[in-house]
């Protein structure tokens, strides 16, 4: 009877008691899951729909959307260059390719992945069934990646494998639909950017609250930036929000969206003031402070005609004439100035010089 009784058992497990045991079909209601390893079963051309897509109600309804989605729709981090300086990346979010992809409409999306030891390589296909179009592609996620400060090892597993299912969605989607992921991710950059605008008070604020939440040091926040919190305009909250969403998600670390001092490059400045359209550039006053003499600025004794003592009284002038923040010499800007751009800032911010080891660095 208890032999009887476990066959039972094993049957409906459809799991056979000796390897060579023919195993018969599984009862009814049982499911079947399919290997997330195994080859997905796919659609192979056009197939017959419904309703048929028009390209012109997709573009209003993602205007629309992107109006109301704002940093929810896109990130931004930055990036070292292998010459020394700083890029950004920026791009559309996981919720965007979701969005595109259902607004788009009559497509599959579907997303398996290989264990390959200290990392998984998911593949996403996204499937065009109105017109047969599919693309594949793959994405490779290290088990090791940090995302948040926890203790919890399987949490911090877990959430890296979410991360790297995600991304590989949405590099598919976005790379199948480039023209309507970009158009998306326009709109909602632009919108944020009006929205800002019209109470740039309460988003300045609003975002600082922020920053201390996540935590992270302000001056390293306005190091990026390149001006400081209450000069700040709209495309600058902006940046900062969408940098804000990428840690968030997972994107990127604070460490690496907002550097510590030690390691943040005058690059970013550059960069920043440029896009501060003008007013952040050095003036002709600003000029004439950076070719002062050494013979017109203040010494310190020993260090009066050190590099990094000259560049911090530099700094100290140019706050005490009123000059803006950003307005960093040109001499002192690129990866290779770094430190005296940080002695500069010193000076500016009324801070100690920089030191190392009681000498100047």
């Amino acid at each position: 009877m208890i032999d009887d009784r476990q066959k039972e058992l094993e049957t409906f497990a459809n799991a056979g008691a000796q390897p060579n045991q023919p195993v018969g079909p599984p009862p009814g209601g049982h499911a079947l899951v399919r290997a997330t390893s195994g080859l997905a079963e796919r659609v192979i051309g056009a197939q017959p729909v419904a309703v048929h897509r028009d390209e012109q109600k997709i573009l209003d309804k993602l205007r629309m959307l992107g109006a109301a989605a704002g940093s929810d729709w896109f990130y931004r981090f930055p990036v070292k260059k292998k010459d020394g300086g700083q890029d950004w990346i920026e791009g559309p979010s996981i919720k965007l390719a979701n969005d595109v992809a259902r607004i788009f409409g009559n497509n599959v999306n579907e997303v398996r992945e290989i264990d390959v030891g200290d990392a998984w390589v998911f593949y996403a296909r996204f499937t065009d069934i109105e017109t047969g179009f599919s693309m594949e592609r793959a994405y490779r996620q290290r088990k090791s990646q940090t995302s948040m400060r926890t203790r919890d090892a399987d949490r911090q597993l877990d959430i890296a494998y979410q991360i790297g299912q995600s991304k590989a969605i949405r590099n598919c989607i976005v790379n199948s639909l480039q023209i309507y992921a970009d158009y998306a991710f326009e709109q909602a950059q632009n919108s944020l950017i009006d929205r800002i605008g019209k109470n740039i008070d309460g988003w300045r604020k609003r975002t600082l609250e922020r920053l201390a939440e996540i935590p992270v040091e302000l001056t390293r926040v306005e190091r990026v930036v390149g001006r400081s919190a209450k000069d700040w305009l709209a495309p600058n909250i902006a940046q900062i929000v969408a940098m804000m969403k990428s840690v968030a998600d997972g994107m990127a670390t604070v460490d690496e969206v907002f550097p510590p001092i030690d390691q943040a490059s005058a690059a970013n400045l550059d960069k920043a003031a440029a896009e501060g359209g003008g007013e952040g550039a050095p003036t002709a006053a600003d000029e004439s402070a950076a070719r002062t003499s050494p013979a017109e600025r203040p010494a310190t004794a020993d260090t009066s005609e050190h590099p990094i003592a000259l560049a911090y009284q530099r700094g100290v002038q140019a706050k005490g004439a009123g000059h803006r923040r950003t307005a960093l010499p040109g001499e002192y800007r690129g990866a290779a100035n770094s430190k005296k751009a940080d002695a500069w800032f010193a000076g500016f911010d009324g801070s100690p010089m920089p030191h190392e080891d009681d000498k100047l660095v």
